[in-house]
């Protein structure tokens, strides 16, 4: 009977262990960010021109959320240049076609990404841009949920380097 509850005692714990393995084995950032930025020339005076391009890769089952949502909706995301660096918004930030999808999380329809989804940031210098590789200072804040739960606002904070595009 003792070898019984030890066996016992050992499957319990075993299940534990592998139900909580497999809360964290899913990737704990379930969206990866990155950006690019390009130019007619370098180096950059002021006025010149940059256009950046923020992507997401959104982990299967994982949705993002476009810029426009409904009230009491989930928190829409959102892309932005950084303060006080040398280059200031050209224009409003233009996001790829989301999806509008009812969304039991919000119990509404909800204008949404999955698998990926690309922002495009138009920016000008404004003053003296130093440094051999310039770089575009863009923060994205943004909530991610999937069919269980969402997790809290998050802000990610991308360096793009500015390089010239190459003319053909």
């Amino acid at each position: 009977m003792r070898d019984i509850k030890i066996v016992a005692k050992w499957l319990a714990t075993a299940a534990l262990l592998l139900s909580v393995n497999g809360l964290f084995a899913a990737d704990p950032v379930p969206v990866h960010w990155s950006a690019t930025a390009s130019t007619a020339a370098l180096p950059l005076t002021k006025g010149s021109k940059v256009a950046a391009k923020v992507t997401a890769a959104i982990a299967p089952g994982w949705h993002l959320y476009a810029f426009e949502q409904q009230p009491g909706g989930p928190l829409p995301t959102n892309v932005s240049l950084v303060a006080g660096q040398s280059f200031v918004a050209d224009g409003s930030v233009r996001e790829s076609t989301p999806k509008t999808e009812y969304d039991s999380n919000f119990n509404l329809p909800t204008s949404l990404f999955e698998g990926k989804a690309a922002f495009t940031v138009q920016a000008k210098a404004v003053g003296a841009v130093s440094g051999v590789t310039p770089k575009l200072k863009i923060d994205v804040a943004f909530q991610t949920c999937n069919d269980r739960m969402c997790l809290p606002l998050t802000v990610v904070h991308l360096v793009a380097p500015i390089v010239a595009r190459k003319v053909r």
